[in-house]
């Protein structure tokens, strides 16, 4: 990690999640310069604990329809 930013960047991404780093991914695939920072570390907020859909209550029957129903509206 460098010890200081630059002071200008052609594209600067706010937080180095799993939707930061691919739109970062996405845009060095386009030849673009990317700068990500992130206030603690990589997939140390909400990607780095996501559960995947994978919760006790999804073995409930009536939970399963739900959410069956939400991912074919989604």
């Amino acid at each position: 990690m460098p010890e200081s930013l630059p002071s200008s960047t052609p594209l600067l991404v706010i937080g180095a999640g799993v939707h930061g780093l691919s739109t970062a991914w996405h845009a060095a695939q386009n030849g673009t310069d990317v700068l990500v920072v992130d206030k603690t570390d990589v997939a140390a907020g909400a990607s780095g604990i996501a559960c995947g859909v994978i919760r006790n209550n999804y073995f409930q029957p009536a939970m399963q329809e739900l959410m069956a129903a939400c991912v074919e509206v989604w």
